[in-house]
């Protein structure tokens, strides 16, 4: 497992963000590994799937198996976002499904056993304006991930 600094991280998530041909209306969460060469050049192969993307972390036994032979792993799932209306809590009970003022996403997130963390989210309507964090998402998503990660390192 190939350790990144800072600069190689957020370049190899852009590189999977430039790379992964994931539908924003898919109806599966994916699972993919990412192998690295030496001049850190990448390769995505699927790994699994399932309609829920919880069901796919949380119990399928190939995916476990198969996070400690990719340098990193990364999940793609999509859905709705709607923003947050801070002056009146009433709007902010509707599914982001439902909003009016939806948008459709896809969600990249990547992780490896050496701890680190990374997504990109996208919208449907401004795909070519990706949003990228690296380390600091919070979230039932993000902790189950890292309990795939942390269970397989073991």
């Amino acid at each position: 497992m190939k350790k990144l600094n800072e600069f190689q991280f957020e370049t190899v998530l852009k590189t999977i963000y430039n790379n992964l041909n994931y539908p924003f209306d898919s109806s599966k969460a994916e699972a993919f590994g990412v192998t690295l060469d030496d001049d850190y050049s990448v390769k995505i192969t699927p790994i699994a799937s399932d309609g829920d993307i919880y069901n796919l972390i949380n119990y399928d036994v190939e995916l476990k198996n198969s996070v400690k032979l990719y340098d990193l792993i990364t999940f793609a799932t999509c859905g709705w976002a709607a923003p947050i209306d801070k002056s009146n809590d009433e709007n902010n009970e509707v599914a982001p499904s439902k909003h009016p003022e939806r948008r459709r996403v896809r969600l990249l997130t990547t992780a490896s056993i050496n701890n680190q963390f990374g997504s990109s989210i996208s919208f449907k309507d401004n795909p070519d304006e990706p949003v990228f964090d690296f380390g600091n998402a919070r979230g039932a998503l993000a902790d189950a991930i890292k309990e795939l990660i942390n269970s397989a390192a073991e």
